[in-house]
């Protein structure tokens, strides 16, 4: 069994450098048992334990202090990148029987991408006990309406699509009403890739907060 241990090292005075390291660890021979690798750049090698750190316990456990939102996709990422990080936040609701989408622009379309395509990615992580999706927007633009519509009945033609229009909402949340469960999204579908954006856990509060707004304006969520 193999495993990989990071060590820091630093030199204890200004007498020694890493090259004086370097040569010892040749000397000692430990190098005949065991492969050192410099790591210069920590971020990208540990990319995808980054990803999974955040997803499992949101950008604020980096910090110590509380924030409210952070970026986290950017144009340099791939639409496929970006799924991926997306998809490890919406993990946490997996097994929901209801999902609640509260997205402005939810359905316009993307000049760049497939936001129906997007949404078939994403959801199909999501969908195992899927009943219901209700969808709370702007009404004001819906060009990718009919194709989202159609993603969810391709995937269960039991699971039952509700709209409803407000413009009480700013930001973008997908949530799990009855597990108050959910995530922030600083951009809509098609604006995923375009600029820097967030993605973060919502906490527990958070979507109970988000539900009673929701409920205020008439949406029966």
């Amino acid at each position: 069994m193999s495993s990989e241990v990071i060590y820091s090292i630093k030199p204890r005075n200004n007498s020694v450098s890493f090259s004086d390291f370097s040569e010892k660890l040749h000397q000692s021979g430990l190098m005949d048992d065991f492969e050192f690798h410099q790591i210069p750049l920590p971020v990208y090698s540990f990319r995808q334990q980054f990803l999974e750190h955040i997803a499992e316990h949101g950008l604020s456990s980096l910090y110590n202090f509380t924030i409210v939102m952070e970026d986290v996709t950017s144009p340099s990422m791939s639409i496929n990148d970006i799924e991926n990080v997306i998809g490890k936040f919406l993990a946490s609701l997996n097994g929901a029987k209801r999902l609640v989408v509260i997205d402005p622009y939810f359905y316009s379309k993307s000049s760049t991408i497939d936001v129906a395509i997007v949404f078939k990615n994403l959801l199909s992580g999501i969908s195992g006990a899927l009943e219901e999706v209700m969808f709370v927007t702007n009404g004001k633009k819906a060009d990718a309406k009919a194709d989202i519509h159609a993603v969810i009945s391709a995937l269960d033609t039991s699971i039952q699509i509700r709209d409803f229009t407000t413009d009480e909402f700013h930001d973008r949340y997908w949530i799990d009403p009855d597990n108050n469960t959910g995530i922030v999204m600083g951009t809509s579908l098609n604006g995923l890739g375009k600029k820097i954006a967030l993605v973060d856990k919502l906490s527990e509060d958070d979507v109970v907060e988000i539900v009673r707004l929701a409920r205020e304006n008439g949406i029966p969520v």
